[in-house]
Formats: structure tokens, C-alpha cells, sequence
């Protein structure tokens, strides 16, 4: 039916019928129909990446549509025109027409965060161990030298990089896996 609809169009807005140009009878034209008719049939990239992600249930998955915002849930299943995600506040149905963006988390900023800490804390420990190690008012050496430049070194990455880490997993990353395409607008 859709498509009907669509070459009825074109060909009336093409004039092959006989009809007057596009710019005087129908000033709606041709992109507004077709328009109106991708944003009525949802884009298949959509449903294959809601199928790919529902099949594993542990995924937590965010929507977003203009209406409702931003939802987020750890279930997503497709049945007929709908989306299904499981929320804190039960199931939530979204018509699938109506999503403009589908992500899926893709863990935490913890490697990220561990290493931002570590390295400037590595550093720091390196050169305290360094200075501890070869100072002559504590009996140091350039043998006690080294070894406190290592000590300094390990000691601080893995105070702070474990600081970073700690906090970094506190931040969840997210993946695009669906966005609505540019020339698409919800019907």
C-alpha cells in the first residue's frame, strides 16, 4: 500500500497524468509525502539492532524519543510497531516510529580514569622516591637512588591509578547503535 502511495505520488507530482508542475498544485510536494512515509514505516536498521540487542537480556539499553525523553531499561524486545523496554517503573511501550536514537551501554571509564590518575601520580612518586633515595642527609646512595625512583614510581600508579579506577567505574559508557537519520522526521 505504502508503496503505491509513494509511486502515485511521483508520478502526480512529475505531472504525467496531465497535471499542472509541482510548484502550482501541490505545495506540499513530493519530499513532504515521501517523508511522511519513511517516518510512518520505521528505517530496518532500527529493528535489526533492537533484535540484535534483545537477545541479550543483561544489556542495559537507553531510548530517546521527542516526546518522552531519554528512557533507560536492561530489556528491549520488538513486537509488532512497538519497542518494549523494562524500566525501574515497570515495561514502557514506545512506538517505534517515535525513536530517534538507541544506545547500548559498553561498560565503564575505568581503564581510562585508572591511567589519566596513574601517570601523573607515577611520576610524582618517582621523583619523591628519587630525591628520598639519594639524599646524603638520610643516608642515601645512588644505588638507594634508583630502587627509591622505582619504589616511588610503582607506589603512585597504583595508589592513584586504583583511585582513578574506583572512581571511573562509577561512569557508565554508552554506545550509538540506532540514529535516526537526518532527513527522517517522526510522523
Amino acid at each position: 500500500m505504502t508503496i503505491v502511495a509513494l509511486v502515485a505520488a511521483c508520478l502526480f507530482a512529475r505531472g504525467a497524468f496531465g497535471q499542472v508542475p509541482v510548484a502550482e498544485s501541490n505545495p506540499v510536494g513530493v519530499r513532504a509525502l515521501t517523508s511522511f512515509f519513511l517516518a510512518a514505516h520505521p528505517d530496518s536498521s532500527l529493528r535489526d539492532a533492537i533484535a540484535r540487542i534483545g537477545a541479550d537480556k543483561n544489556r542495559m539499553v537507553r531510548l530517546t524519543t521527542r516526546e518522552t525523553g531519554r528512557i533507560e531499561g536492561n530489556r528491549v524486545s520488538l513486537i509488532g510497531d512497538s519497542v518494549f523496554l523494562n524500566t525501574d517503573w515497570g515495561v514502557r511501550a514506545i512506538a517505534l516510529t517515535r525513536v530517534d536514537s538507541l544506545w547500548i551501554q559498553s561498560g565503564t571509564a575505568a581503564p581510562i580514569m585508572g591511567i589519566i590518575a596513574a601517570v601523573p601520580c607515577a611520576l610524582f612518586g618517582a621523583m619523591v622516591g628519587n630525591f628520598i633515595g639519594g639524599d646524603p642527609d638520610s643516608q642515601g646512595s645512588p644505588g638507594r637512588a634508583i630502587v627509591g625512583l622505582f619504589l616511588g614510581f610503582v607506589g603512585g600508579a597504583f595508589v592513584c591509578g586504583s583511585v582513578g579506577a574506583i572512581v571511573g567505574s562509577l561512569i557508565l559508557r554508552w554506545q550509538l547503535e540506532y540514529p535516526r537519520p537526518a532527513t527522517e522526521s517522526p510522523g
